[in-house]
């Protein structure tokens, strides 16, 4: 009996001790970071934003539970690089993971949640092309990645960033070209699409109403190299000349790849002050854009 408690004890011992070294020390929807107001900041340090490594392109789940953002060219060969994600237990988040959602060696970047957070869309990489995919939620984790068997896919060698709005029309970013293109839902499938007719520009996020997009561009008024813009559409369906978001956003860096948490309050972007010229994520109030609404 003696014997059986002691392992026992033994047991809990180290169940606990691997619980908590995979459970950060971050609570919240946030990682327990104060929210910004009308300046933006740097976006979970040391978690997603780590020194001398790229992190672009994040995304929150509907429910708060999950987040995916790409990493690459860390200097650290401890940290992570490809797509990563970040689940919550409760109240705390767990260590990130390498998402390796197609299951295979090819790179993958750029995920986003359908409306209902059940699918996830992002870019997967090969020698030649980088094409949409997606996964399904299968309780706790996702199903392996399926190319998006669509005409989308066909348009160019290269898309990528694939973003949807609240009807799941979904928006992506032809590279080869670097235009903003739109895909129609229409019974479970994506078959017409067209571009937008905004100039050359990259990483489109879509409202979920799709009364706006913020981009990013290289636009006359500009602040230094890439910047964040905001379009808004107008009542004959096309879109309005890229409004920039200002110095509150915008600086001498470049500023990319924008997207937005599930409950419109905040902007998230890239900007690419970190060391060695690498970005880092930060975030501010989504107010800014009711400021400049026409």
């Amino acid at each position: 009996m003696k014997k059986l408690i002691l392992i026992l004890a033994l047991i809990l011992i180290v169940s606990m001790s691997f619980s908590q070294e995979f459970i950060l020390q971050a609570t919240g929807d946030y990682f327990g970071q104060n929210p910004p107001q009308d300046s933006a900041i740097i976006f979970a340090p040391g978690i997603i934003s780590v020194a001398n490594r790229y992190e672009y392109a994040l995304a929150i789940s509907p429910n708060h539970d999950e987040v995916f953002f790409t990493a690459e060219d860390s200097e650290d060969s401890s940290q992570l690089i490809g797509l990563i994600r970040i689940k919550r237990s409760g109240n705390n988040w767990i260590e990130p993971q390498r998402a390796n959602l197609n299951q295979q060696e090819f790179w993958e970047q750029e995920a986003f949640f359908s409306p209902d957070g059940n699918m996830v869309y992002y870019a997967v990489s090969d020698s030649a092309t980088t094409k949409i995919w997606y996964s399904i939620k299968e309780g706790d984790d996702w199903s392996k990645g399926q190319y998006l068997n669509s005409p989308i896919n066909k348009a160019s060698k290269r898309l990528f960033y694939a973003t949807l709005s609240k009807n799941s029309n979904l928006y992506f970013t032809n590279v080869d070209e670097f235009k903003i293109y739109k895909a129609e839902y229409n019974k479970g499938d994506y078959v017409k699409f067209e571009e937008v007719g905004l100039p050359r520009s990259g990483h489109a996020f879509i409202a979920p109403d799709e009364s706006f997009m913020l981009i990013d561009s290289r636009g006359q008024e500009n602040y230094g190299k890439l910047d964040i813009y905001l379009t808004y559409k107008q009542e004959d369906g096309s879109w309005s000349a890229p409004i920039n978001l200002g110095p509150a956003v915008n600086t001498e860096y470049s500023e990319t790849c924008p997207s937005m948490s599930p409950d419109g309050k905040y902007i998230f972007f890239g900007r690419y002050n970190d060391l060695n010229d690498k970005s880092d994520i930060y975030w501010i109030s989504s107010d800014i854009i009711k400021k400049l609404k026409p």
